[in-house]
């Protein structure tokens, strides 16, 4: 029998409310959820987590895991991210991204770094494509890459940038029809995740498309829509997704939209992609870079800003499990993955992911070149 760990007494988001809980799992699984579990045999494992908080493993759906960036020349190229800083993020799952650099960045080292942190412990997933359209691909056909590819959900581009290849609808509509047709063959979700930029047109193309073909709504999964919030508000009406970018404006973005189709809300972070600053010219005046560590940082904010619990998990559990399709993901229930974050004094202070203990306080499962370079 594979060893099992029994929590006790924890107070528990799944991502609903569950108040005071027992959690068994063993493996990889989540077993039972009871008020309270007696069980005592060798080998069990057992913490008492009295005042403590236990929610579902973060999942973070847009994550530039081998850098992104470049463009203020290639020295501008954010470096990969470390599993490390995945995991003192609370973050057990995750989607890896390319970005504005299709050319230099490629889909092979993509799903590289991608099967890396699967080794590492983690749950990792990434989809084909770049800014641009037509799309890199790893296969060569962008259908092929989601089908015959396991760790790829579907296709990232970018719209309304002056970044992007500003692709039409008809080029839209045919690219969104694979992801269709190929998420349905892999039984993935065949996702079009759309980086959006600050052009004033946003997402109408996405609405001309839903309007004028059968193609449904959950096709689409727009992010860094903080700055297209009336377009937000219309496109949760009619039950699409919508993704938030944890940034400074977020905990503003989540109260306009919040009430609307909150299921269908999410947050992601941009980890590891470059935050450019430009001016009125769209020339570089500085440059940042986003960081996995403000996931959980904005899920902090927004519960100290009074918003309720339940539905600030969700945010970053149930919500992108629902919208990736990632069926044992995202909820504390018995089947579902043993992927775990336990909060003390609402800090991060132990991750479980597949039921394998990562973090514990200052301990965190390192790299294996963590103390080299």
């Amino acid at each position: 029998m594979s060893s099992l760990t029994l929590l006790k007494n924890a107070y528990v988001y799944a991502p609903k409310d569950l108040g005071i809980k027992d959690i068994l799992f063993g493996g990889s699984q989540i077993l039972a959820l009871e008020d309270k579990i007696d069980l005592s045999f060798q080998g069990l494992k057992v913490i008492d987590l009295a005042g403590s908080v236990v929610l579902p493993g973060l999942i973070d759906g847009h994550v530039h895991v081998i850098g992104g960036g470049g463009e203020d020349g290639l020295s501008s190229k954010v470096p990969p991210i470390k599993e490390v800083n995945i995991t003192n993020a609370g973050v057990t799952t995750l989607v890896g991204v390319l970005g504005t650099d299709g050319y230099t960045r490629t889909v092979e080292e993509l799903v590289s770094k991608t099967k890396a942190i699967n080794e590492y412990g983690l749950s990792a997933y990434c989809l084909t494509g770049s800014y641009q359209v037509p799309t890199v691909t790893l296969t060569g056909d962008v259908g092929k890459d989601i089908i015959f590819i396991n760790e790829v959900l579907g296709v990232k581009i970018a719209i309304s940038d002056h970044r992007c290849s500003l692709p039409t609808v008809a080029e839209l509509t045919r690219l969104a029809t694979i992801c269709r047709m190929a998420g349905l063959i892999g039984k993935k979700c065949g996702i079009l995740h759309l980086h959006v930029g600050r052009a004033q047109s946003g997402i109408e193309d996405l609405f001309k498309i839903v309007k004028d073909t059968p193609l449904p709504i959950t096709t689409f999964y727009p992010t860094h829509m903080s700055g297209h919030l009336e377009q937000s508000k219309e496109w949760l009406k009619l039950g699409g997704h919508i993704d938030l970018t944890c940034h400074t404006d977020t905990v503003e973005a989540v109260n306009a939209l919040m009430g609307i189709n909150d299921t269908e809300l999410t947050l992601s972070t941009d980890s590891n992609g470059s935050f450019p600053k430009w001016n009125d010219k769209n020339e570089i005046i500085g440059m940042g870079a986003g960081s996995i560590s403000t996931l959980y940082k904005t899920l902090k904010e927004l519960i100290d800003q009074g918003f309720p619990p339940s539905f600030v998990y969700s945010l970053a559990t149930s919500n992108p499990a629902k919208a990736l399709k990632l069926t044992s993901k995202g909820q504390l229930k018995p089947g579902f993955d043993a992927d775990l974050v336990v909060l003390k004094e609402g800090q991060i202070d132990k991750v479980f992911a597949k039921g394998v203990l990562l973090k514990d306080r200052d301990y965190v499962k390192k790299g294996m070149y963590d103390d080299i370079v």
